[in-house]
């Protein structure tokens, strides 16, 4: 499917949100914090949360295939990205990197819910500011964290759709990033299957989620003028949503058959 008629999200399906706690980016804002202290002060709340993860991974009869392909960030900084279709995906896509820090950049009305903000702090989530100057004020701290071998987590289709296994437009954030820090991009698809008792479903929130890792892709080599060659990087971003789709609808065919 080209990428141009992806759909958008439909705005009846973005989940509300009590953004009470705005934050003034007109102000010095730290987005990434990398420092010795701030793993300290995280560690005990990072461990409670490793259980109650646990435990969803139970629940949710939680697999992974593709782990080989997270090789590569052994030896360098990378990008990693998935689709959006649950409230647990962001917290399995951390503990699935672990013991490498993956940092998870979500949209700003969701870091401004005030309790909410303090649990995405704790799982090293960092807004991306809605005033028009998202990418450029991103930029230079996922440089920084990059080059320390830290991974950033981006959600391309930008909101959460509940249990949806439709791949939305990408926005292109993403790849601009991974082009301008020439940092490999890998892609994760998360696939929702329902359980079944006596073949019946069970019900809405009885299901099985499946993590599936695809192999990295590179961004295009750096040019000499400085530009950003956006056709090559919607190419990209389309490889990217394709191998998503053809990856849910195989296992979907799969489970069907």
């Amino acid at each position: 499917m080209n990428r141009r008629l992806r759909p958008e999200i439909p705005k009846d399906k973005i989940i509300p949100v009590n953004n009470s706690k705005k934050i003034d980016f007109s102000k010095p804002f730290k987005f990434i914090y990398m420092d010795w202290w701030y793993e300290i002060l995280i560690v005990i709340p990072f461990m409670i949360s490793y259980l109650i993860t646990l435990g969803a991974a139970l629940f949710f009869s939680f697999r992974v295939e593709g782990r080989k392909n997270l090789r590569i960030l052994r030896f360098r900084g990378c990008i990693t990205i998935s689709n959006h279709c649950h409230y647990f995906d962001t917290v399995f896509a951390n503990f699935v990197v672990l013991p490498r820090a993956l940092h998870t950049a979500v949209a700003q009305r969701n870091f401004e819910v005030p309790v909410v903000r303090r649990l995405l702090r704790i799982h090293r989530a960092f807004p991306i500011p809605g005033n028009g100057r998202g990418l450029e004020m991103i930029t230079a701290p996922v440089g920084e964290a990059l080059k320390r071998r830290h991974h950033i987590h981006f959600l391309p289709e930008g909101d959460l759709v509940m249990m949806s296994q439709t791949i939305h437009r990408f926005k292109i954030g993403a790849f601009v990033l991974s082009y301008r820090h020439q940092a490999p991009i890998i892609p994760m698809v998360y696939i929702i299957t329902p359980r079944r008792f006596r073949g019946r479903p069970m019900g809405r929130g009885w299901i099985r989620i499946r993590l599936v890792i695809g192999e990295p892709l590179f961004p295009p080599t750096p040019r000499e003028d400085g530009s950003v060659p956006h056709e090559e990087l919607e190419e990209m971003s389309d490889r990217a949503a394709s191998w998503m789709e053809k990856t849910i609808a195989d296992h979907h065919r799969d489970c069907a058959s």
